[in-house]
């Protein structure tokens, strides 16, 4: 009885000595483990912190290579100089014609092209300073300048330009489509002529006659073509710059007889004489340049104010009317103020 108790407690020990066998290996597997866990999170943990942080100092002097994939962080120093570029990477592109869309800022542009002609595709914006050269001749333009230029374009003619007149010709009152003289629209033939008129400057009517002489007034008389008529022919002696009068003269074709200015209004017949201003008259056109406006030389006044005057008649011609100087306004109004050559 005593040996059997005795073997079933050394049965019981020699078991629970087995578990605290293997439960002590257990835990020594699991200490092991544990402790290789955690070398290896220190590993990682070290290759991280060595990834982040530059693996020694920065150097003044850029890799050769740079990298594809930019760094999260900037440097810890910047660069001790900053990098100096002598000319842009690329060219710039040279097209003819400008692009769809304008720049933000201006393109480098080439020098300016020196030449005579202007571009046939002028910039868009104007360059900042002008061509190192001008144009090889200036632009000749009709219109006028906006300012005057402090010498004269062209050079003034030596001498007016003669005016192209028939050697004799009558001088007809111009008449023209729309005129209404004497309430009648159909066209009429006034030419001057000399006559015999009362001194009274009122005293309009004439007496027309066929001969001219000196002191003789100049009167209207019917002229139309192919009708036998008494105007007077005459001939134009262009003025002389000796004399130093402007104007011309009117002188009778045949006879060395001039229109002269003898009073304010009144005309007469007298000796041609060229220093006489009285007998200088200025509108006179060639034969092509249409009708003219005659005026005397000698200018009249009033009050104080040069009168602007024409050689006409009293309001609408008729037969005998006699011829004087009046007002150019009033003598527009009637449409007497012009005369043509026939």
């Amino acid at each position: 009885m005593t040996s059997t108790l005795s073997r079933f407690s050394n049965a019981k020990l020699a078991a629970v000595g087995g578990s605290i066998v293997i439960s002590v290996g257990a835990l020594t597997t699991l200490a092991v483990m544990g402790g290789i866990e955690l070398h290896s999170n220190r590993v990682a943990a070290a290759a991280l912190r060595n990834t982040d942080a530059p693996t020694s100092e920065p150097s003044d002097v850029p890799s050769t290579e740079p990298s594809n994939v930019p760094s999260d962080q900037p440097s810890l120093r910047p660069s001790s100089s900053p990098t100096v570029t002598t000319s842009p990477s690329l060219q710039p592109t040279l097209s003819s014609s400008p692009s769809a869309v304008p720049s933000v800022s201006p393109s480098l542009s080439l020098a300016p092209t020196l030449s005579a002609q202007p571009s046939s595709n002028p910039s868009a914006i104007p360059s900042l300073m002008p061509s190192s050269q001008p144009s090889a001749s200036p632009t000749i333009s009709t219109a006028p300048s906006f300012t005057p230029t402090a010498t004269p374009t062209n050079k003034p003619t030596p001498k007016p330009t003669p005016i192209r007149l028939p050697s004799s010709f009558r001088l007809r009152m111009h008449w023209e489509r729309g005129d209404f003289w004497q309430d009648e629209s159909w066209e009429k033939w006034y030419c001057m002529a000399c006559a015999k008129c009362n001194d009274n400057i009122f005293d309009q009517n004439c007496d027309v006659v066929n001969y001219c002489r000196n002191g003789m007034m100049l009167a209207l008389t019917e002229c139309r073509p192919n009708r036998g008529t008494d105007a007077a022919k005459f001939s134009l002696l262009p003025g002389n710059n000796k004399y130093d009068l402007e104007g011309d003269q009117l002188q009778l074709a045949d006879r060395n007889l001039c229109l002269s200015l003898v009073s304010a209004r009144k005309v007469k017949l007298e000796t041609c004489n060229p220093y006489k201003v009285e007998q200088r008259f200025t509108g006179f056109k060639s034969e092509s340049d249409g009708a003219m406006e005659i005026a005397p030389v000698k200018v009249a006044k009033k009050d104080g104010v040069v009168v602007e005057r024409c050689l006409t008649q009293h309001h609408h011609p008729r037969q005998g009317e006699r011829l004087y100087v009046e007002i150019c306004k009033l003598a527009r109004i009637s449409d007497t103020n012009l005369w043509s050559v026939y």
